[in-house]
């Protein structure tokens, strides 16, 4: 019997979130993410007061917990009330609270965890090591998919001649493919060969992090942020080498022209894909250069607990 596991979620770019609590939904549900000091801290944007968005609330720098716009209760960083300013004697019962969710910060993003927490410490984040010396510039979008379409859409190498074949398809004129997959530490690594040389490349790590080495010094990182069943929020980051002073402004812009020229025409295929999520897609008849697609489907539904098909 297969057991749901959990994982860490990028789901935020680190320069989203400032002073101020950010409301964000992720996963169907609305978030607040603030700053504790140097906490990054999520939970529900829900005061279980009155149900007031703790996202237009402010956060009390000198109690290390946020207040509910409403009524003024605050809320620390472990989801416990602290705080109730309008009664004077009032106990706060220690169930008065809202949850707070297990929260990192690195490689540029923001995680959470989601799902059942194993015993002893949760385990490392899962980063491409290769891109840790590298700068890189960002672009952000949403596609109208559920998140694992998005992600099997830029796992897929034979799409490429037909819905790219006036961008990044344009050259491919052999459309024989040969597309191999090894496993790499929390993913996968897949492997296109054309005419016995080796032309393209990408590793996925689990739960959401796509990486496409374009060559030695530049890289091609999309992260697949879920909203809810038909919303995804993509980060996309082009990863280099070059220590140029005011590079950044021109890569940021650099990558979002040149991930909307190819996205645009991913858009309306994938959202037209049925069932929107994969676990349910039983019935579909997958191909040799499918293998990345059986590949993820494979990871995911034994991180989810579902049997194999």
């Amino acid at each position: 019997m297969s057991t749901k596991q959990g994982s860490w979620w990028p789901v935020l770019a680190t320069n989203e979130l400032r002073q101020k609590p950010l409301g964000r939904m992720r996963f169907g549900e609305q978030l607040v993410f603030w700053r504790n000091g140097d906490q990054v801290v999520c939970m529900p944007d829900r005061c279980p007061h009155r149900g007031a968005a703790l996202s237009l609330g402010r956060v009390n720098k000198d109690t290390g917990s946020i207040a509910c716009p409403f009524h003024g209760l605050e809320f620390a960083a472990n989801g416990h009330c602290t705080r109730v300013p309008v009664e004077q004697n009032y106990s706060i019962p220690a169930d008065f609270g809202v949850a707070s969710y297990p929260v990192e910060e690195a490689d540029g993003y923001i995680w959470i965890w989601r799902g059942p927490e194993p015993a002893g410490q949760l385990p490392p984040l899962p980063i491409h090591p290769e891109t840790a010396d590298m700068r890189y510039g960002q672009a952000t979008g949403i596609w109208k998919a559920h998140y694992t379409r998005c992600i099997e859409n830029v796992c897929d190498f034979s799409h490429l001649p037909y819905v790219h074949k006036t961008t990044i398809g344009v050259f491919k004129k052999n459309w024989v493919m040969d597309v191999q997959v090894e496993d790499v530490a929390g993913g996968f690594r897949a492997v296109l060969t054309e005419s016995g040389k080796v032309a393209q490349s990408f590793e996925f790590l689990y739960p959401n992090r796509w990486l496409l080495r374009l060559n030695h010094n530049v890289r091609l990182g999309l992260v697949f942020a879920p909203i809810n069943a038909t919303h995804t929020f993509v980060y996309g980051r082009t990863w280099h080498r070059l220590a140029v002073p005011g590079l950044n402004p021109l890569m940021n812009l650099a990558t979002r022209f040149s991930q909307y020229m190819v996205f645009r025409e991913d858009w309306p295929i994938v959202a037209s894909q049925t069932p929107g999520d994969v676990l349910q897609a039983v019935d579909e008849k997958l191909l040799p250069t499918d293998a990345p697609i059986i590949a993820y489907r494979k990871l995911h539904r034994g991180y989810q607990g579902v049997g194999a098909q």
